[in-house]
């Protein structure tokens, strides 16, 4: 059923581009080229160092501590109040008014006169017992005529009018208030709240606190919006979509173990061989089997341009060995030459993905074949073997144990493109894609053992109606194993 889904796709041109599939992969693999130098770049450590500073317990108090401050319930509010109060304070009033008056001044000067000073000793003088006696004494007339004249002196003094300034001035109740604040801390505390609520300090702290938009002042703010803006940026979004979706996963479910690009001017040698494995191994000398019509040279008949391998099949002579299971080996000349290259000396996998980009020549009777091989004529996956017995026949097979399976299809359509041919080996099945739409599979004759890849050319029947020369042309080789 796969076999005839297949063909009605390639029929009717719904067969997926394989520039599209090359595409696609090539984008995958930027993407996750680019997610995985993210990974390490300094933007992403800087979001995730700021999202586990705003997730933190010690941010969210913080931030909730500078939310909710309120000027009312602080210790400015308090004290600010304290000094309004004391401000208006009758006492505080009167303690100001009153030093700030011109009757203070001038009672302070009488305070200081020689006359008050004079009038207190006359004072205690004439109220004296002493005093009283002597002026009653009429024995003493020189003694009356003194106190006559202190009491004299006292009387004039008592009614001098600076005087009885003073003797008014200190017994009215704002003098004897502003005497009583003044012997207490009430200016003292009024002074120091004032120097406090006229202060910078308290200026800027009660600016703070009245200001809703106080935390954004912070520097916990300036660290929360340096966290929003990278994550609203287009980078954190597309690294989160990305890093959270399956778009990788069809690449992440393979480890790539071999890749040829071609990608130099020759054929890489530590990666290929070009003859069959047991020649090098024996007789340290190409060979090919007993009905062949072309001879495998060593790499003459491989190019590389543009970063694209073709084995080409050409009608030129040549002389060499054959290998015939009666024979044995004997030497003989040839009409065709072509190539053939193998991993057998330096890559080999049981299981996995196998796939390589190829365009075959269907012009031709030159068969062409991406195949996987063992030491020995069995086991042996063909990936696909085209022109092999009939003109045009597309052949996937798997060979084990003197048992064999697979499928034909008609292949000359696929000469008009490249197309990615590749096989999924798995421990009990083997199935065939082309351009990664299943072809065939099978769960027969599963070889258990590793394999290498052999890329070949070559003559098929009516080769003289051949117009030679073909190329059989390989972009690229890639395997891969279960991640």
């Amino acid at each position: 059923m796969a076999n005839f889904s297949f063909a009605l796709r390639l029929a009717f041109g719904f067969l997926p581009k394989t520039e599209k599939i090359e595409e696609e992969r090539n984008q995958l693999i930027a993407e996750l080229n680019r997610l995985n130098e993210y990974k390490e770049s300094d933007e992403l450590k800087r979001f995730n160092e700021l999202n586990e500073f705003v997730e933190s317990a010690d941010f969210k108090k913080k931030k909730a501590e500078i939310t909710s401050l309120n000027y009312a319930s602080s210790d400015y509010c308090a004290k600010e109040k304290k000094f309004n109060s004391l401000a208006k304070d009758k006492r505080v009033k009167n303690y100001f008014s009153v030093s700030q008056s011109a009757d203070l001044k001038r009672f302070e000067s009488v305070s200081n006169s020689d006359a008050l000073k004079r009038l207190k000793e006359l004072e205690s003088t004439v109220n004296s017992a002493d005093f009283q006696q002597a002026k009653a004494d009429k024995s003493n007339p020189e003694k009356m005529e003194e106190c006559k004249a202190a009491l004299q002196e006292y009387k004039s003094l008592t009614k001098n009018p600076e005087i009885k300034f003073w003797t008014k001035y200190q017994n009215k109740s704002a003098y004897k208030m502003f005497v009583e604040t003044s012997n207490s801390s009430l200016i003292a505390d009024y002074e120091e709240l004032k120097a406090y609520v006229n202060s910078d300090e308290f200026k800027t702290q009660k600016a703070y606190l009245l200001d809703k938009n106080r935390f954004s002042q912070s520097e916990e703010a300036a660290k929360e919006r340096e966290f929003e803006a990278l994550k609203n940026s287009e980078n954190i979004k597309w690294y989160q979509a990305t890093l959270n979706s399956n778009k990788f996963d069809s690449l992440k479910a393979w480890n790539l173990t071999f890749e040829d690009n071609f990608d130099g001017t020759k054929v890489d040698e530590s990666k290929w061989m070009n003859t069959f494995f047991w020649g090098k191994m024996i007789l340290n000398d190409r060979y090919v089997l007993a009905g062949d019509k072309q001879y495998y040279t060593d790499n003459k008949n491989v190019d590389i341009k543009q970063s694209v391998l073709s084995i080409v099949t050409k009608k030129e002579k040549a002389t060499g060995k054959v290998w015939d299971e009666k024979l044995g080996f004997r030497t003989q000349d040839f009409e065709y030459t072509s190539g053939l290259l193998s991993t057998a000396n330096s890559f080999r996998q049981q299981n996995g993905k196998f796939e390589a980009k190829i365009k075959i020549d269907a012009e031709n009777p030159v068969y062409q074949a991406f195949w996987l091989k063992g030491e020995k004529k069995e086991p042996q996956i063909d990936i696909f073997k085209f022109n092999v017995g009939k003109k045009g026949s597309m052949q996937m097979s798997t060979y084990n144990n003197g048992k064999a399976s697979g499928t034909k299809l008609g292949g000359s359509a696929l000469a008009k493109d490249f197309f990615i041919y590749s096989v999924e080996w798995e421990a009990n099945k083997i199935t065939w894609k082309i351009n990664n739409v299943e072809v065939a599979s099978t769960t027969n004759a599963i070889p258990q053992e590793p394999l290498f890849l052999m890329l070949s050319a070559g003559l098929s029947n009516n080769a003289d109606n051949a117009q030679l020369p073909s190329n059989f042309q390989i972009d690229w080789v890639r395997c891969y194993e279960k991640a």
